[in-house]
């Protein structure tokens, strides 16, 4: 597990979404084009609200798309939750020590957008990964 600390504008994220929803925000992630907030289990109906209204209202204030990613402490559910959008297949985690290498098979159609542009999805998937277990490779098929 890696510590980590959150910017600015990180706490502004988590500030915003917390009071639109009303839900507590474990961890946030961005790149260029995303917010990525993890959320404790069994939060998920509430935070995305009848509608997405909530998640709509979140996403006009931060002018990014939003991820909302339920935890788990189960790293393959982990893995599930974060790639779910992208039709997952099939996930594989081999541990090697106290180590993970994750492949993580989604619907063709979905795997340059699970990758992003220049791997930007990939790289913030693998870092949030990683501030809970020890990844040494995350690969999508």
């Amino acid at each position: 597990m890696t510590s980590f600390k959150l910017d600015e504008n990180q706490l502004r994220y988590i500030n915003t979404f917390f009071t639109l929803t009303n839900v507590e925000v474990m961890e946030v992630a961005e790149n260029d084009e995303n917010i990525f907030f993890i959320i404790y289990p069994n939060t998920l109906k509430r935070a995305i609200d009848k509608n997405g209204e909530k998640v709509k209202k979140v996403k006009e204030m931060l002018n990014k798309n939003i991820i909302i990613v339920e935890y788990s402490d189960d790293i393959e559910r982990f893995v599930y939750n974060l790639f779910y959008r992208f039709n997952v297949k099939d996930i594989k985690i081999e541990k090697i020590g106290d180590s993970y290498k994750i492949n993580v098979k989604v619907d063709p159609a979905n795997k340059a957008r699970a990758i992003g542009k220049n791997g930007r999805n990939l790289k913030t998937t693998k870092e949030i990964l990683d501030r809970h277990f020890k990844v040494l490779s995350l690969y999508v098929d």
